[in-house]
């Protein structure tokens, strides 16, 4: 793929002259440090974009950029592609098959004599946080209700059990990869950060892996909230014999990475 832009935002584009040229020179801020080092002189960096539209409102994007980083696939295997091109095409199998992850907005690569560069931009995540800084915020001021933390639980399972049931595998399955959004009692998740999401639909591994990550990073829940998110995840009231394998799965998967983290 060397170039998408979704119907929606085409005139928009078009309209304030935005096309792969002006997108690269806009001076913005990254959002963080740069990441560097896939490729020859490769590197990636985040801004945030914001757009006023003709009704006089304002939106909110996130641009990322990037020259000479690549990722590796089975059909690239020695030259790899663009990390973004692997990303947007994993965001648009994402939407397709109805896991809610970003919402995409434009896509572009093009090579000259400094290299291969690519643009990505997807719409801003307007009311969400990240998991990590959810339950941050609950540890200092304290954590709402049972019946609430159950449905963050339950919300929270819903779509990585999806995507594993569609065969994929994240692959960076982190708490600040998944995105929460509360307006009134309804929960919304979204998952995101999809560079190196593969999809692997004859490997249980694939949740196993997905799952100790997760297990691993997420801290402020109790062994009790753990066991109804694998409940929720299993599609069961109690856990039964599967789940129980998984669970045993994971749990000997987490040994093994901290003896490993450890002993380096």
């Amino acid at each position: 793929m060397k170039k998408f832009i979704a119907p929606q935002w085409h005139k928009i584009f078009t309209r304030q002259g935005l096309d792969f040229d002006a997108l690269w020179r806009m001076d913005l801020k990254p959002l963080d440090e740069p990441n560097v080092g896939r490729g020859r002189g490769g590197w990636s960096s985040v801004s945030r974009l914001s757009l006023q539209l003709s009704d006089g409102n304002e939106k909110r994007l996130i641009l990322k950029r990037q020259k000479n980083h690549f990722s590796h696939t089975l059909c690239h295997p020695f030259r790899g592609i663009p990390t973004f091109e692997k990303e947007i095409s994993s965001i648009l199998r994402y939407k397709r098959l109805g896991i809610p992850a970003l919402e995409p907005v434009f896509y572009e690569r093009r090579s000259n004599s400094q290299g291969i560069q690519a643009i990505l931009i997807t719409e801003y995540l307007e009311g969400y946080m990240p998991l990590d800084e959810l339950v941050s915020s609950y540890q200092e001021q304290g954590w709402p209700e049972r019946a609430w933390r159950n449905r963050l639980i339950k919300a929270l399972a819903s779509p990585v059990r999806k995507l594993h049931e569609k065969g994929f595998q994240h692959n960076c399955l982190y708490p600040r990869h998944l995105f929460i959004r509360q307006k009134g009692q309804e929960i919304r998740v979204r998952v995101i950060d999809l560079e190196k999401n593969k999809w692997r639909p004859l490997s249980n591994k694939r949740r196993i892996r997905d799952l100790e990550s997760l297990h691993r990073r997420t801290g402020g829940f109790s062994r009790s909230d753990r066991l109804r998110f694998l409940n929720a995840y299993c599609g069961v009231k109690r856990l039964d014999k599967n789940a129980r394998r998984l669970c045993r799965q994971i749990i000997r998967q987490n040994r093994k990475k901290m003896e490993y983290d450890s002993n380096c």
